[in-house]
């Protein structure tokens, strides 16, 4: 009986501890272009958006759709005022 539950003890630590460090090591490596530690607050839709204006791909035309202080939030910006500056 001992040996069954300190068998049973050893699988559920093992288990326990092999399980979030899967997961962590998997999100350390997902942004390492740059943008994720330029623009930290940004959501993924948004690092996605700037990703693809610098690119030169399809990017949502919306300014809230991208970082804010990035190259694309900066024109969506000018393009949405009509083409003043307020800042």
């Amino acid at each position: 009986m001992r040996t069954f539950l300190a068998g049973l003890l050893t699988v559920g630590l093992v288990v326990a501890f092999a399980g979030p460090s899967d997961a962590a090591s998997k999100k350390r490596y997902r942004y390492q272009d740059g943008y994720a530690q330029k623009y930290p607050n940004a959501t993924p839709r948004q690092l996605q958006n700037a990703r693809a204006y610098d690119r030169g791909g399809y990017y949502e035309q919306d300014s809230n759709a991208h970082p804010v202080g990035s190259r694309g939030w900066w024109e969506l910006k000018e393009r949405e005022d009509g083409g003043r500056r307020r800042f």
